[in-house]
């Protein structure tokens, strides 16, 4: 989902279901979408498959059975974990750690591993967020038991080999320098300085030069001892499995975790933007530019009208009003969007959008008139309608394998969506009223966003 990585929940962003069910194809062979989309919301139905809450030493789970493909799909998230979490001097950390851990472990090297796992279909992958530090298992019903060989080889028995280490360090160091020589990766650096500065969001998730080189086989084991716990996990589980084998399946997997999470949460973080403007020298045929304003979190009342409001503004593609003024009408730029970020101590209201230098301040000037139209005068009953329809129809595409269905599962505990999620979040969008999400675009739009800028070689206010 982005996203501030995999596990923090993707607002606007879903694939094609056609491209989702290809993919789910290739691995597991022929998934009965049909039944799975006949179940879900889309046209106008219900979610009829019921989500179970689970419970296995302490550690508690959504389960949705699923048994018309014999598959079984766990997706898991361990909270405050991601790379905001690590210390000032250890950035880059929880990217190491997810290189790291499919490289051999238990009985197997690092080929061995990845060979034993094509032979049984067996999917594992970990990724390392903002806030969180994730994984998933997806493995066919037969082969359970070798899949929970192998996730739980990498939990308890991870190699760490001095020479993958150094292998995966060198990578990112390349990876590193590549990100600094584009005007994009420039950006998304000073971004995160500027507009969380003082906070840890504000440092490179990647690390700098100097953290990579510094990073140890100690360092990993104790970030695994200290931010992998049973206190701290959420799990989903969805596919060919009853409740009891789930319970069990919990055991197997998590019950060797370290008991305790100890780290304390981050501070909050609450933007305060005024319209101010952030320009870095660089000689480039493309202005780039990322603006920010203040968002609100995905289990507050605001958060569906923001979501139908930011939909019609900049968060329907081609179609939003800022789309249709500044790419179709005047021919600015080739795309500008904007979107809600929820991180765990942050709700951003978001945007972006490239054009030729001589373009750039033009469409600025036109996307700021929209912002201030839209927080003056909000929406009309038709965009409303509009948007509703289009999200209630394409609220589960996301579902169309069963793996989407298990990171579902983890965000709906996650960010406290209720059990009942996926049979009433689209009476969420349907009880939206005119008044409520213009009273949000009043909220939320009422400002003037910060912006970053990069190869805007027009303006006079630089910064290196």
């Amino acid at each position: 989902m982005n996203k501030f990585g995999k596990y923090t929940l993707t607002i606007v962003a879903i694939c094609a279901l056609g491209a989702a069910i290809w993919g789910a194809q290739q691995y597991f062979g022929r998934i009965d979408a049909d039944k799975i989309l006949s179940n879900s919301v889309l046209k106008n139905k219900t979610f009829a498959a019921q989500v179970q809450e689970i419970e296995a030493d302490g550690m508690k789970a959504y389960l949705l059975e699923e048994h018309s493909n014999p598959i079984i799909a766990v997706s898991f998230t361990f909270t405050n974990a991601g790379s905001a979490y690590e210390t000032e001097n250890k950035q880059g950390l929880t990217q190491l750690l997810s290189n790291m851990l499919l490289n051999g472990a238990g009985d197997y090297d690092a080929l061995q591993f990845k060979d034993i796992s094509e032979e049984y279909g067996v999917r594992i992958g970990f990724e390392n967020g903002v806030d969180d530090f994730g994984g998933f298992m997806e493995t066919p019903t037969a082969a359970r038991d070798m899949a929970i060989k192998l996730l739980t080889s990498t939990l308890y028995k991870p190699h760490f080999s001095y020479n993958y280490i150094a292998l995966a360090k060198n990578q990112m160091q390349t990876a590193l320098r590549n990100h600094k020589e584009k005007p994009s990766g420039i950006l998304a650096d000073k971004y995160a300085e500027i507009i969380f500065a003082g906070h840890p969001y504000a440092r490179p998730a990647i690390g700098t030069p100097e953290t990579i080189e510094g990073l140890t086989r100690r360092d990993l084991m104790r970030f695994m001892r200290e931010h992998l716990t049973k206190q701290n996990i959420i799990i989903g589980i969805a596919g060919d499995i009853n409740a009891a084998d789930a319970e069990q399946l919990i055991r197997d997997l998590f019950g060797a975790l370290p008991a305790q999470f100890a780290v304390e949460r981050i501070d909050e973080f609450v933007p305060e933007t005024n319209g101010s403007e952030h320009d870095i020298a660089y000689n480039s045929p493309q202005a780039i530019t990322h603006f920010v304003s203040k968002g609100t979190h995905r289990n507050s009342a605001d958060f569906y009208p923001l979501y139908l409001a930011n939909y019609i503004f900049g968060g329907s593609g081609l179609n939003s009003r800022i789309s249709k003024v500044v790419r179709e009408k005047e021919g600015l730029t080739y795309g500008i969007y904007t979107y809600m970020t929820s991180k765990e101590t942050a709700a951003l209201l978001s945007g972006g959008y490239s054009s030729t230098p001589e373009n750039f301040n033009r469409a600025k000037d036109i996307l700021l008139q929209e912002w201030q139209k839209m927080g003056t005068n909000g929406v009309t009953a038709q965009e409303l309608q509009q948007a509703k329809d289009s999200m209630i129809a394409s609220h589960n595409l996301r579902f169309a394998s069963i793996g989407g269905i298990a990171e579902m599962l983890v965000a709906m505990q996650q960010y406290q969506l209720g059990i009942d999620f996926l049979k009433k979040r689209n009476d969420y969008v349907r009880a939206v009223t005119l008044e409520q999400a213009n009273a949000a675009a009043k909220t939320y739009f009422d400002g003037l966003p910060d912006f970053v800028t990069i190869g805007n070689q027009t303006s006079d206010k630089k910064e290196k």
